[in-house]
């Protein structure tokens, strides 16, 4: 393998999805490539990061004090005089009921905390790995959330960020194709058509138009013909708007 088809192993590797025979060939790679044992050795620290948070959970006593303090409650209850033809103390009740729901909340919050799911931990560590300064480990970061679906809105949104701001043009233009897999969404095709209206690199601007086009997000047209009609506009990135425009009308 290649050093590329290596790093775009390296989240699956340290996540002990990959095969025995992958795992092998990873591993011989590493050994007589020091560049990229470095980069799996960088990897592997932004994803500790994210797998090393612990999660607080309640105490274990909790359970015993809230039932020793109901108890009580109730024994106290039990003492009272009750005088004939009196009207039922419905506080004392709302009080308890009130206590059961406060300690079963908390309880719950804290078991459904400590379940992070695998998905859940890939997906913090790619959004982690989006904001390295390396530009080659950002980009693969992009390539892994071909793993998500158009539910994982915080994926989503990531790459709608990358798009727009990353400093590093082939990052931009990875963001690009990667959100052509959400195009059905609504907030990713708006995303698509006004990066085609800021963005300034004429390479990206044809794979936004080639994008573009092959969604056939007919929104699109007037952006085109602006950059069409900008002097500036350079003329490789006009012939690409003509052959394109006339595919969308």
């Amino acid at each position: 393998m290649k050093c590329k088809e290596i790093q775009d192993l390296y989240i699956a590797y340290l996540s002990e999805e990959v095969t025995v025979e992958e795992k092998l060939i990873i591993e011989e790679h590493i050994a007589s490539c020091k560049t990229c044992a470095q980069e799996l050795a960088e990897t592997k620290q932004f994803l500790g990061l994210i797998y090393d948070v612990k999660e607080e959970l309640p105490s274990n006593n909790l359970k015993e004090r809230f039932e020793a303090v109901l108890t009580e409650e109730i024994q106290k209850e039990a003492t009272k005089v009750i005088p004939l033809q009196s009207k039922t103390d419905w506080s004392t009740y709302i009080r308890i009921a009130a206590s059961i729901v406060i300690v079963i909340g908390a309880f719950l919050i804290g078991r459904e905390s400590n379940k992070v799911s695998p998905k859940m931990k890939e997906e913090r560590a790619i959004l982690a790995l989006l904001e390295n300064q390396s530009a080659s480990k950002r980009i693969m970061a992009v390539e892994e959330t071909e793993q998500f679906t158009e539910t994982d809105t915080k994926i989503i949104d990531a790459l709608i960020q990358k798009l727009f701001n990353d400093k590093n043009v082939n990052v931009r233009m990875a963001a690009a194709e990667a959100l052509t897999r959400f195009s059905s969404l609504e907030k990713v095709r708006g995303a698509l058509i006004k990066a085609l209206e800021t963005e300034k690199q004429p390479t990206l601007q044809i794979e936004l138009i080639q994008i573009l086009a092959k969604i056939q997000e007919k929104k699109a047209l007037e952006p085109m013909k602006k950059l069409l009609e900008k002097e500036e506009t350079p003329n490789y990135v006009k012939q690409e708007l003509r052959y394109n425009i006339a595919n969308l009308l």
